[in-house]
């Protein structure tokens, strides 16, 4: 759910920049973004797959330069605080933090380039650990061609 809500940023940056008409680039403009929210919906626990409920608690800033000549930058920092109930109470609750991060660039060539961030760490009520770490990538000519695609995800159960 966290990786979908942040891609989806970088996928909305990409189409701005691409739809933007050229004249909108005459001179350099920089916008700032503070945005927040609480959101809960069913998950499951990575490491057992038990089901539950994920309530996500997060701020965020996005940072956009548009500079003249169709060169694009954009930022997006994420910091949430998670809370995962299972359905099952004998099972443990699990609390803690995550930080997400995505760039993305597209330069007057229209080549894209966007990388994308995550760290999470979750402690659950019986004293367990849960870890994940991941990082994807994407690098796109203007004809479509990814020269460059991965996404790495390092998940650590109890």
């Amino acid at each position: 759910m966290r990786f979908r809500l942040l891609a989806g940023a970088t996928l909305v940056a990409l189409l701005v920049a691409l739809l933007t008409p050229m004249a909108a680039f005459a001179r350099a403009t920089t916008t700032t973004t503070h945005f927040s929210d609480t959101q809960s919906s069913p998950d499951v626990n990575p490491c057992t797959g038990v089901p539950g409920t994920l309530t996500e608690t997060f701020k965020g800033v996005t940072h956009t330069t548009e500079l003249p000549g169709g060169k694009f930058h954009e930022t997006t920092t994420v910091t949430e605080s998670i809370t995962f109930v299972p359905d099952d109470p004998s099972e443990p609750t699990f609390t803690g933090k995550a930080t997400f991060w995505d760039g993305a660039n597209l330069n007057k060539q229209n080549n894209f380039v966007a990388t994308f961030t995550g760290h999470v760490n979750v402690r659950g009520t019986d004293g367990s650990r849960i870890t994940e770490h991941f990082v994807a990538h994407i690098t796109m000519h203007a004809d479509g061609t990814v020269t460059v695609e991965f996404e790495t995800d390092r998940l650590s159960c109890p």
